[in-house]
């Protein structure tokens, strides 16, 4: 006799002799739960780790074609199901754009601080931490801290040295915040081209007035 049929058999003879079905329902579904799952092995690591690599590849791709919340939601899902390496950074860069979409800026900053915890050798990386902090959420200090960063790793970017130029000025370093606008200037005469409110606050730094 299988072992599935003789547990049900045993728990219908406890059933009996305490008088009633209901005291052992638990139990015999207890009995059964653990008999089928003798009869059925486990599915093996290689097989579940397929399964889940698939799952990831298909949430990343509705995280590509999903708008909004339904975007936020697959990206999400594509990363924590452990999307292939190559793969993750994509859709990071494409979660990033759906919460600049809902105007999510804390979840926003949290997601470019654990950037730079992935790759804190990224110039790139910080500037993104620090602009977010200082144009969305009004985080001066963090923001400068950031962007200082920034720009140590890669001093030969203008536009870092712009940024961080404005997050000076923003916290009334001005001194500082010229320093940083002249450097930026001399990396590349055009860089606060176009910029009005970038050129203005240089003028109102020389000054050592705040803006606006």
């Amino acid at each position: 006799m299988r072992v599935l049929d003789l547990l049900r058999r045993a728990a219908l003879h406890v059933a009996v002799a305490q008088g009633g079905w209901l005291a052992v329902l638990a139990p015999a579904a207890v009995l059964v739960s653990s008999a089928t799952a003798l009869a059925w092995p486990s599915v093996p690591a290689e097989a579940r780790e397929a399964r889940e690599a698939r799952e990831a590849r298909e949430q990343a791709r509705l995280c590509e074609r999903l708008d909004e919340e339904e975007g936020v939601a697959a990206c999400r899902a594509a990363l924590a199901l452990g999307l292939d390496p190559e793969r993750r950074g994509p859709v990071r860069e494409i979660l990033a754009k759906h919460l600049v979409d809902l105007e999510r800026w804390s979840e926003l900053a949290d997601h470019y601080r654990a950037d730079v915890r992935l790759a804190p050798e990224t110039a790139e990386a910080w500037a993104r931490l620090g602009s977010t902090l200082l144009f969305a959420l009004n985080e001066r200090a963090e923001a400068l801290a950031a962007l200082e960063e920034a720009a140590r790793l890669d001093a030969a970017d203008a536009s870092i040295w712009g940024l961080l130029a404005l997050a000076r000025h923003a916290l009334g370093r001005h001194d500082e915040a010229t320093s940083a606008f002249d450097e930026a200037l001399r990396l590349d005469p055009t860089v606060l081209d176009g910029r009005p409110v970038a050129q203005a606050v240089r003028e109102a730094a020389r000054r050592g007035e705040p803006w606006p």
